[in-house]
């Protein structure tokens, strides 16, 4: 398994876009599958090789890769290499840890290095597919506005979606004509919006969002909304509801569903154990294990 130093740290059966994906595992045989799903699912991909870690550090040195399919156990390997490749030389590189089952630390061994996902073995093509979907988005920086007028929410979704693994250049307004102004003038792959601005009516900057910007992706926000009123948010040109208060696991899951992306099932299982963690200690405390399947489901 990987060392781990103590350093500070959309939807088809098939998938075209190019990306260079490697494929390390020490067993020919799974890699030699793997690769097979890959070109079958993405037929223009470039696959790269690698059965150990000497071969993977050549390959993450000489090759610009998108995506990195890497077993826990493969020999010769750093997790602490695998971290600084994707923070120095590809941060929006993807990595998927591939597992024959989970063991207690996964969670921690994945976070530590920059994992976007852990699966178990074999790889069918759907989680397969979520990866290369995944990646085409992942890949890009988006542009992303924020509309809402209390300056401690913006700072904070600022701060949240820094923890995940999209990529934004962020524009802020504190209400609806800013953000009128803001549409008119730049490109804009994702929105999200405050339900209750206090000078414009937020549907219409929905609505304004879509004419100018139809491929752009919208998240209204706000502590309440009305059954009704949520069931119309699609007809002004909205794809979902984040509701109010939110934690770093609700806007990434939202954002990731605005994009019609899987929610990694990593970022699930790290939600379920903060959970266990703030739940108060009981007597005879009860140890969870994480669910068998990752990734599958």
């Amino acid at each position: 398994m990987f060392s781990i130093s103590s350093s500070h740290d959309v939807h088809g059966a098939r998938v075209t876009s190019s990306l260079t994906i490697l494929v390390a595992d020490p067993d020919e045989e799974t890699r030699l599958a793997l690769s097979e799903a890959i070109r079958r699912l993405a037929p223009d991909a470039v696959l790269v090789e690698a059965a150990d870690g000497v071969a993977l550090n050549r390959a993450l040195s000489e090759t610009s890769i998108d995506v990195l399919f890497i077993d826990v156990l493969l020999p010769q390997t750093n997790g602490a290499d695998i971290r600084g490749w994707r923070e120095a030389g590809n941060p929006q590189g993807l990595i998927v840890l591939v597992t024959d089952m989970l063991a207690p630390q996964w969670s921690s061994i994945a976070t530590c290095i920059g994992a976007y996902d852990v699966m178990l073995k074999p790889l069918g093509d759907r989680p397969i597919t979520r990866i290369l979907d995944a990646s085409r988005i992942l890949s890009r920086s988006l542009d992303l506005l924020i509309v809402d007028p209390g300056q401690t929410t913006r700072r904070l979704m600022r701060k949240l979606l820094g923890q995940s693994h999209f990529s934004f250049r962020i524009s802020e307004a504190a209400g609806g004509p800013e953000a009128v102004r803001l549409i008119e003038r730049q490109s804009l792959d994702l929105a999200i919006v405050e339900m209750d601005l206090p000078d414009y009516s937020a549907l219409e900057v929905a609505c304004r969002i879509n004419d100018r910007h139809p491929a752009a992706r919208i998240l209204m926000t706000g502590r309440r909304i009305e059954e009704g009123v949520e069931r119309q948010l699609a007809t002004f040109g909205a794809s979902g509801f984040l509701p109010k208060p939110f934690q770093f696991f609700d806007i990434d899951k939202a954002v990731h569903q605005s994009f019609g992306l899987w929610h990694p099932y990593l970022i699930n299982a790290l939600k379920r154990e903060n959970l266990l963690a703030a739940e108060p200690t009981m007597a005879s405390p009860v140890t969870a294990s994480p669910p068998r399947r990752a990734g599958h489901r």
